[in-house]
Parts: structure tokens; C-alpha cells; sequence
């Protein structure tokens, strides 16, 4: 088949599922379907979250829907916390990372793609009592700063805070938050969307507020591990990424998962 017909037929099957799946995940698959086996952050709703045994949120059903149209079963069981996940994609044991910042490390052992599932704006996270402002990457010199384990904010800011702060590194943003707020540690840093999210379920917004001038306005991307021999679907699903209507679908998605992550926080 002509490169031109495989593009017309991936726009076609994008834009048909983006017609139907905007209200909830197709469930669809076949005996003979390759399996790609994928993981996520467990606890950074509402792009991913750990719910049972698997990984779900926006990057989880964006890695299930575009992957799928290219013939693959996305096997998100969940594999272990974020740091575990990255070191699974390293070994290959995981195929694909659903979404995550590119840093030097992760680009030693992982395919990224060229263009990003989403974009996703770090803040920094400080308690009202404190009064830690943020104007510039010295503002964070010597503070204490909490981080989930496996979290990067990219080459440039990895290296400054373990230059110049101390990090310390939590399993899940409800420790570090209860931290935060016991006046612990000084900030924490987290994407604004997820963390004013969270401070929400916690009850934990009216004592600690993000401050405006973002950390990192960092892109999230698919990677597919460099011994995973599905590597070459990447450039595949750029050209569902460059849809308008996908962008449109992860507007819509976010206020969706936003709304399911608090349901199930509340029935848990």
C-alpha cells in the first residue's frame, strides 16, 4: 500500500474513533492482536492513576485508542510505582511509556516521539503559612523540595536541584503534600493541573496554593523502549498526534478523567 493510502487510512481511523470515543473507552479486541505492553505514573490524575490492578486516566485511553488503530492490544496492568516503570521500559520488559518528560537518561534507552501526546505546565506547589516565592530556578537554593520518586522535570532542572537543593523523594503526592502542609519540607512541584486536582480531593487547597510562574512548561510524550521491536509504531501515530481533533478530544478528556478520578477517591 502507498504511503499516501496508509496516511488517509490512519486520518480515517483517528478521526472515526475521536467521533466515538469521546464519552468513554472502546472495548475492542482480537485473538490475533499484538500485545503492547505499556505503564504510567500510578498517582497524577488525571493523566494516570493506579485503579485496581491497572493504570487509567487521560494518557492511559489516549495510549489504548491511537496504538489500537494501529492494530495493538495497549496491556496496561500495573507494574509498579514510576521509578519501577522506567526501569522496566530501560530493561525492555515494558514496551511503551504513556506518557512522560524527555530527559537525557530516559533518551539513552527510549524512542520518543516527535510530537507530543500533551503538554503539561509544572508549578511549585508551597504552603500559604510559608510564604515561599517563585521567580527564578535560585529561588529553590537550599530549599527542600519534594518530588514523587521516578518524577524528571527534564535535563536542565534535574541537574539544578540536585546541584543546589534538597530533594526528597516521596512514593505519592498525598505524602508529600501532608508534608507540605506540616511544614516539612518547603514546596512541592507537580503539573498544575494534577496538583490543584489533588489538593482538591485532600482538602488541602484552602493551605497550599501554587505559585504562577511555571517551573518547567514541559511536553509529555509517548517512548517505546530501544529493545521493544514495536519501536518503529512511533512514526505512526504522529499523524494521529497532529490531528485538530485529537486536541480537542484531550481538552474534553481532562475535564472527564478529572471528574472519574474524583468519583473514585470518594468511593474509596
Amino acid at each position: 500500500m502507498r504511503s499516501s493510502s496508509v496516511g488517509r487510512l490512519l486520518k480515517y481511523r483517528v478521526l472515526l474513533w475521536l467521533l466515538t470515543s469521546l464519552g468513554a473507552t472502546q472495548a475492542f479486541s482480537a485473538e490475533d492482536r499484538p500485545i503492547l505492553t505499556a505503564c504510567g505514573h500510578h498517582d497524577y490524575a488525571p493523566w494516570n492513576w493506579l485503579q485496581g490492578d491497572r493504570i487509567v486516566g487521560v494518557c492511559a485511553e489516549a495510549a489504548q485508542q491511537l496504538f489500537g488503530t494501529l492494530g495493538f492490544d495497549v496491556d496496561l496492568t500495573y507494574v509498579g510505582p514510576w521509578k519501577r516503570c522506567q526501569q522496566m521500559v530501560s530493561s525492555g520488559e515494558v514496551d511503551l511509556n504513556i506518557c512522560s518528560f524527555k530527559n537525557p537518561e530516559r533518551e539513552t534507552y527510549s524512542h520518543f516521539s516527535h510530537t507530543p501526546m500533551a503538554s503539561n505546565e509544572n508549578a511549585l506547589f508551597v504552603n500559604k503559612a510559608g510564604g515561599l516565592e517563585y521567580e527564578k530556578p535560585a529561588s529553590l537554593d537550599g530549599k527542600l523540595i519534594g518530588l514523587v520518586r521516578g518524577v524528571s522535570l527534564g535535563g536542565f532542572f534535574d541537574h539544578y536541584l540536585l546541584e543546589n537543593s534538597h530533594v526528597i523523594r516521596g512514593e505519592n503526592y498525598y505524602r508529600l503534600f501532608s508534608m507540605l502542609f506540616l511544614e516539612r519540607i518547603d514546596g512541592v512541584i507537580i503539573g498544575r493541573q494534577s496538583g490543584q486536582h489533588l489538593l482538591n480531593l485532600y482538602d488541602l487547597d484552602e493551605h497550599i496554593v501554587d505559585r504562577p510562574i511555571p517551573l518547567v512548561e514541559g511536553d509529555l510524550y509517548f517512548s517505546i523502549s530501544k529493545k521493544s521491536p514495536h519501536y518503529q509504531t512511533l512514526s505512526s501515530v504522529e499523524d494521529l498526534l497532529n490531528t485538530p481533533d485529537y486536541q480537542l478530544w484531550l481538552q474534553r478528556a481532562l475535564k472527564r478523567y478529572s471528574k472519574l478520578h474524583e468519583a473514585y477517591i470518594e468511593e474509596n
